[in-house]
Parts: C-alpha cells; sequence; structure tokens
C-alpha cells in the first residue's frame, strides 16, 4: 500500500522524541536522523519520517499493533509523553468485532490511532 509518508512538524526535536516514545512498544525505532528529517523504521526500512514543516489540518495516521498490550503500552507511553488523550484504548466494534485501537492527539494536534488488527497475525 503507501510505503513511506512525511509528516510536517513544528518542532523536529520535540515531535521526534514523542515519536519515539509512542512508537517504541511497536518495535518501531528512530534509526534516520539528519538536520532537517528524522525517520521511523522496522528491522531499518523507513517508512514514517517527520520534517519541519507547516502542520496540515485533519491528519490522520494510524499505526499497526502486534497485540492489545501494544496497543496499551503505546497508548500510555504517548499520555506520558503529554499527548492528549481522543480515545482509550477499546473495542471499535463499529469496525470489526475484534478491531482494537486508541487514538491520541500529538504535539502538533495530530490525530494519531494505535490499531491492533488479530485477523493480520492469524
Amino acid at each position: 500500500m503507501i510505503d513511506h509518508i512525511y509528516l510536517p512538524v513544528s518542532d523536529l526535536e520535540r515531535s521526534s522524541e514523542f515519536y519515539k516514545k509512542l512508537l517504541e512498544p511497536l518495535g518501531i525505532d528512530m534509526p534516520y536522523k539528519f538536520d532537517q528529517l528524522h525517520g521511523f523504521a522496522i528491522n531499518s526500512n523507513p517508512g514514517f519520517w517527520l520534517k519541519n514543516g507547516e502542520v496540515a489540518k485533519d491528519l490522520y495516521v494510524a499505526f499497526t499493533a502486534r497485540s492489545a498490550d501494544a496497543v496499551r503500552a503505546s497508548y500510555k507511553a504517548a499520555i506520558d509523553a503529554g499527548a492528549t488523550s481522543k480515545k482509550e484504548p477499546s473495542l471499535r466494534p463499529e469496525w470489526r468485532a475484534d478491531y482494537f485501537a486508541a487514538n491520541i492527539g500529538d504535539p502538533d494536534g495530530y490525530n494519531i490511532e494505535i490499531a491492533y488488527k488479530p485477523w493480520l497475525y492469524k
């Protein structure tokens, strides 16, 4: 589907520190750090990049978790790092009976979802 995305942020260092905490429970780290661009990856394959830029309106990004516990851990890490809670970890039967997710607001107000889709791992 999508290979990678660049997310414009108002403060690259602040957002990078925030996303490191949010994404660590999902097995995603930040191995790439250039002057104005920081890349997050699984197994050194970058798919999510942050760069200084004009903050977009109404942007929604969802990250995949490998378990409901990983959703909870990522949500807690984000809240502890200053995120706003948009929706606590819970089942989302309006999408699918076993869809489990949480939503937070990042430092720039982007709506970030952490989702566990168990059917992907069967």
